[in-house]
């Protein structure tokens, strides 16, 4: 029989783990119930291993306490952790000339007699981990013939063969192909629903890891987070102060998880700053721009955007000022007001290729009171085609032209025009 869904397999209390002495994860907690998958994520160096090798016996437990199936680990003996625990490593080698079949039944000796061989249920055993592994072909195939990816589904059969209460995957599908990687990670959530096994799973894949864990802990910096639900554990603060990363942290509109999608690195932005630019978008047709101008060391502001538009998702995942207003709802005069406000203070307009109706208008006039101002304001395309309003947004244009406004092609051009205007302003 099994745990009993909901049983702490595996808990770390006040633990700080290392090697030789020196601390790499300190007063770690946290608890892996039985019928769940904990995700772990963070930088490349930050511990996440070293929690998993601490399980296992090869990091050190220097303090607090860490106990296994309920007995504290400094008790157990490698054969009573062997029959408990089961490991997926990082990288899977293959010394050997060993038949997959063999290699796999590796993971039953913790359950045999000294100088036993194997019984029927223990073939049984191995044929079921080769067959829910995909691996059933590979029986005969010497190991050091193999793929990486094929030896590391062999590795997750050689745990399953072990038929472990814990199961500790380090980048489980880091060497896998699409149709693997996805096979092997639904495996892992059917083991935990339908045997009860308790999982820790080190992931590099954010999407990943949100998809396929109940709860998720980030270890950074020599500490560990709380596990929390993904909607809670990701967020784009997160990401951006973890792994140094703006990003757009939003729903797969699929699967209904969190998805990542990383804009840019915070080393990436150009260290010297430019001037200022205010950008009016909406329905992504700034967003390309707004990434390039971020990037290039700009101080970018934006015009009125409808909370839920790509180019606002963007604008917050940047960092940049903005109005906002309510989704699908018009500009009020307020908001109108504020646009006018950040257009004038800003050293450059860029008018993006977007329609203008009645509800967003205001942006447009917000760019030609800039231009009347004096600034430099950039327009990308032409009105022709554009103008919902009646004739207000062509009138707009016109006066932003007269003003000295200049017309440009598209978002590329319009940087490059910033870039030769004389407007840079380095501070």
């Amino acid at each position: 029989m099994g745990p009993a869904q909901g049983e702490v397999l595996l808990a770390f209390q006040s633990a700080t783990v290392g090697y030789a002495g020196v601390a790499v994860v300190s007063s770690a907690s946290i608890a892996i119930h039985a019928g769940e998958v904990v995700g772990l994520v963070g930088p490349n160096g930050a511990g996440k291993s070293t929690l998993l090798r601490a399980v296992t016996g090869d990091a050190e437990l220097q303090q607090g306490r860490l106990a296994i199936a309920g007995i504290d680990s400094r008790t157990l003996a490698p054969l009573q952790r062997a029959r408990i625990v089961g490991v997926v490593p990082q990288q899977v080698t293959a010394a050997f000339a060993l038949p997959a079949r063999d290699f796999v039944a590796m993971g039953r000796h913790a359950r045999l007699a000294r100088f036993a061989s194997p019984g029927q249920r223990d073939l049984d055993v191995v044929d079921e981990a080769l067959m829910l592994t995909d691996t059933a072909r590979l029986a005969e195939r010497p190991t050091d013939e193999l793929s990486g990816g094929d030896l590391q589904r062999l590795a997750l059969a050689q745990a399953l063969a072990q038929e472990p209460q814990v199961l500790l995957l380090d980048e489980p599908v880091s060497h896998l192909d699409l149709n693997h990687r996805l096979q092997i990670l639904d495996l892992v959530r059917d083991l935990a629903a339908d045997r009860g096994l308790g999982i820790l799973a080190v992931f590099h894949d954010i999407d990943l890891a949100a998809r396929y864990s109940d709860r998720i802990a980030v270890v950074a910096e020599g500490s560990l987070s709380p596990a929390e639900s993904p909607e809670r554990a990701i967020t784009a603060e997160s990401v951006r102060a973890v792994f140094g990363v703006r990003a757009v942290v939003g729903t797969d509109p699929v699967t209904g998880s969190v998805s990542v999608t990383p804009v840019l690195r915070e080393g990436a932005v150009a260290p010297e700053r430019r001037g200022s630019v205010f950008v009016v978008g909406g329905s992504g047709a700034a967003a390309p721009l707004l990434r390039r101008l971020v990037l290039g060391g700009w101080d970018v502001s934006a015009g009125a955007l409808n909370a839920g538009d790509a180019d606002q998702i963007l604008a917050e995942a940047l960092g940049i000022a903005y109005v906002m207003i309510p989704p699908f709802a018009p500009m009020s005069d307020q908001a109108a007001r504020d646009a006018a406000e950040m257009a004038v203070r800003a050293s450059a307009v860029i008018v993006c290729a977007v329609p203008f109706g009645h509800g967003n208008v205001g942006n447009l006039a917000a760019a030609a009171q800039a231009a009347c101002s004096g600034r430099r304001v950039l327009l990308v395309g032409d009105i022709e085609g554009r103008d919902f309003t009646g004739g207000t947004a062509t009138t707009l244009w016109s006066e932003a032209l007269a003003a000295g406004a200049a017309a440009v092609s598209d978002g590329v051009a319009a940087e490059a025009a910033l870039r030769s205007s004389g407007i840079v302003e380095e501070r």
